[in-house]
């Protein structure tokens, strides 16, 4: 998500007017990212520079002192924000309170902020400081899509309120994920799923994600609130605390997947396929899943149907779910599909194989499959060569000899 405004503020003095400048602005539809200082930890610090990187325009709010502390601190996080805002040519706006003066001893990467063209703010004009700012300084325009999404997020905040455990849970994924116009705030969103999971079984799966994500990632456990401070656990209990966290992942999945939710019985399958190595258990859970026709569980069970994992080989029945979940847009079961129909039909394999060789979301092995079509299929040597390149730098070791080959043949 791109955000528009990016507001960076010192907590001590001016935490409310950010607030207020957030809401606002919010309000009249733009993508705010308001840094929220009191959260920050861990990755989300470099996250922000991110955000500054794609943004239009910065807020500095400085209250009385505000820039005292960066004036020795290069680590100071308002520094480190307003000096990559000048380096990146954003439009900064320096927000200035009452009683605020610039110090005479500013380190040389902030001088360039005193040249900015500042507001003036106070309480008692607040609106015709945003009034000025919308009309006159920011670079940006107000998105009517992000100021409809607010008002949803507002709806659900209301419903999650008086008890509605669905809402509970979109407002975690919310919270978990930011939105256009909310930052992300993962305690939040652990509260949202835990206030939700007894009614709302996607909550109760989303619990087991987190549990599962702090198994791999420790330093998560603070970001989500799990334990009130990962400083105090001992390193000789790492080992015994990563697998009371896969305990506790476990448990909601499990108690998700025996109300029959599909994506926890998918999941089930997947831990039984590779971590407790149970093929036969691993089987039972896709097939539940995939009943629901939950598009991954169609596509797991496709492949253990054609390599006979868990159950008899079957390639018809291989081809049946690969299809199922091929028709309905499911990236991989495009591949795998196509990759049955190669000696069939294969002028439908390269059709396929166009769907998802292109784009963003391109799969690696869709645009090796695709090379060696138009190298061997329609002995195209110029495309192929220019897939195997592409699946190369994608990782594709294989792909390597193949390009090396295509060129040797058109030398």
């Amino acid at each position: 998500m791109r955000y528009q405004i990016f507001i960076s503020y010192r907590r001590d003095g001016g935490e409310s007017l950010a607030a207020l400048l957030h809401e606002r602005f919010v309000r009249m539809g733009y993508r705010v990212f308001y840094d929220v200082e009191s959260l920050r930890s861990g990755n989300f610090n470099e996250k922000l520079l991110e955000v500054i990187s794609e943004c239009d325009d910065v807020l500095v709010v400085l209250p009385p002192g505000g820039l005292d502390r960066c004036i020795a601190d290069e680590s100071d996080w308002v520094r480190r924000e307003i000096v990559h805002a000048l380096k990146c040519e954003k439009n900064v706006i320096p927000i200035l309170m009452r009683n605020f003066s610039f110090p005479e001893n500013l380190p040389d990467d902030l001088k360039p902020l005193v040249n900015k063209n500042g507001v003036s703010a106070t309480m008692e004009y607040f609106d015709a400081v945003v009034d000025k700012l919308a009309k006159q300084r920011l670079t940006c325009k107000p998105d009517q899509e992000a100021d409809r999404q607010e008002r949803h997020i507002q709806h659900l905040e209301e419903l999650a309120q008086q008890g509605d455990a669905a809402a509970a849970n979109e407002m975690g994924i919310v919270c978990e994920y930011g939105s256009a116009t909310r930052v992300p705030n993962l305690k939040k969103a652990m509260e949202y799923y835990t206030k939700a999971e007894k009614e709302n079984l996607a909550a109760r799966y989303n619990l087991g994600d987190i549990y599962e994500r702090c198994s791999i990632d420790l330093t998560l456990i603070h970001e989500y609130g799990i334990l009130p401070d990962m400083e105090l656990m001992e390193e000789k209990n790492t080992v015994v605390l990563k697998e009371s966290l896969k305990k506790k992942a476990l448990e909601y999945y499990q108690s998700a997947a025996d109300e029959k939710y599909a994506p926890a019985l998918y999941k089930m399958g997947s831990i039984y396929e590779a971590g407790a190595n149970d093929v036969e258990r691993a089987f039972t859970y896709y097939r539940q899943s995939a009943t629901q026709k939950y598009l991954p569980a169609l596509n797991a069970l496709g492949w253990m149907y054609r390599n006979g994992i868990g159950t008899s080989q079957d390639l018809e029945k291989a081809e049946d779910c690969y299809k199922e979940a091929a028709e309905a847009g499911y990236p991989a079961a495009i591949y795998n599909y196509a990759h049955m129909l190669e000696t069939r039909d294969p002028e439908k394999a390269m059709n396929l194989y166009k769907q998802v060789a292109y784009g963003e979301n391109a799969l690696p092995c869709a645009v090796y499959a695709l090379g060696r079509q138009y190298e061997f299929v329609l002995r195209d040597m110029r495309n192929a060569i220019s897939c195997y390149e592409k699946a190369a730098k994608s990782g594709m070791e294989e792909a390597r000899d193949d390009l090396e080959r295509c060129r040797n043949t058109l030398a």
